[in-house]
């Protein structure tokens, strides 16, 4: 494990929390989850499984603390580790070294819909709130739009630190 990129992960993770505390809610009195676009971005400076790992875990602990979904807690938690793993391996199936807009599309947006969806099952089988559920999936999909514009840029300000550091 390399102490800058989980430096780089945890300064992009506290950015998430942060603007997860900004950002007011959309629909439904929900919110999109940019500490996930955080997430993703320390995914792909992530060079091993360990780091992965701890990406996955720390931001389930985040979302967890400050979920306002009612039971989200624990499905939070169990979600972000699953969809950190699983796009650590979709990025290294891409090609880590060959991340274009198209990629960096298709991560953010697949991941931003593999942990809508699994949180809200997991939510739905721990809480049984299925009120909850359905006014939540209109969410997602403005949530993928999003999160995929937004990763287009954080990767761009990735490029310009790696740039800066090599200089």
């Amino acid at each position: 494990m390399k102490t800058r990129n989980l430096t780089l992960a945890g300064i992009f993770m506290a950015l998430g929390l942060v603007m997860h505390f900004l950002i007011p809610p959309l629909l439904f009195g929900v919110k999109p989850d940019f500490l996930l676009s955080m997430i993703f971005i320390s995914l792909i400076i992530a060079d091993d499984f360990k780091e992965a790992l701890i990406i996955g875990i720390s931001g389930g602990v985040m979302s967890a603390l400050t979920t306002n979904f009612p039971g989200g807690q624990i499905p939070n938690f169990i979600e972000k580790i699953i969809v950190a793993l699983t796009i650590f391996y979709l990025i290294r199936l891409l090609g880590k070294d060959k991340l274009g807009r198209g990629k960096i599309i298709i991560i953010f947006a697949l991941g931003t819909l593999l942990s809508g969806l699994l949180f809200l099952s997991l939510a739905l089988s721990i809480t049984g709130q299925l009120e909850l559920f359905i006014p939540s999936l209109p969410v997602i999909g403005l949530a993928m739009v999003v999160n995929a514009i937004f990763g287009l840029l954080l990767t761009s300000a990735y490029e310009q630190i790696k740039k800066t550091q090599s200089r």
